[in-house]
């Protein structure tokens, strides 16, 4: 069986049936109405429940696994993302939110923008996101000795 549809219908059903599991364990309800448990209970139960309706018409479909690959350039794109979202991931500890989001933005932008448009772009969204995030919501990011 090499239905692309199947297969990935069958691993969304998995992930949705470990994160309905794991929500269950949670409150859903709070002091103030619902708890933290209220958004991924049900997230997960609609994920569940789309991901068994499209798992029966992904029986009638015919489309193979090897068709929904991208080929060629796109191919090239898509493994550039992935790599720069590894880079991310690997300089975040390290360098801290602002040095490896930047980096990984200017990768991801220098080859549609001029070299100094995607210097100051990805300098300009890195910063507000850490601005709204590590500032105004005071969610933790990970940061450098310089404290960004």
């Amino acid at each position: 069986m090499r239905k692309a549809g199947v297969w990935s219908s069958i691993v969304v059903m998995l992930f949705s049936g470990i994160f309905l599991y794991q929500s269950m364990k949670v409150d859903y309800e709070g002091p103030l109405g619902f708890g933290p448990g209220f958004f991924p209970l049900w997230l997960s139960v609609i994920l569940l429940v789309l991901s068994i309706f499209y798992f029966v018409l992904s029986l009638k479909e015919d489309i193979h696994i090897r068709d929904i690959f991208p080929k060629g350039r796109s191919l090239h794109d898509f493994l550039f993302i992935i790599l720069s979202m590894i880079l991310f991931v690997l300089l975040l500890e390290r360098t801290g939110f602002v040095i490896a989001g930047t980096l990984s933005l200017i990768l991801l932008l220098f080859r549609t923008f001029k070299w100094y448009h995607s210097i100051w772009i990805s300098i300009g969204i890195t910063a507000v996101v850490f601005f709204i995030f590590a500032k105004l919501l005071a969610i933790p990011l990970p940061v450098n000795a310089l404290g960004w």
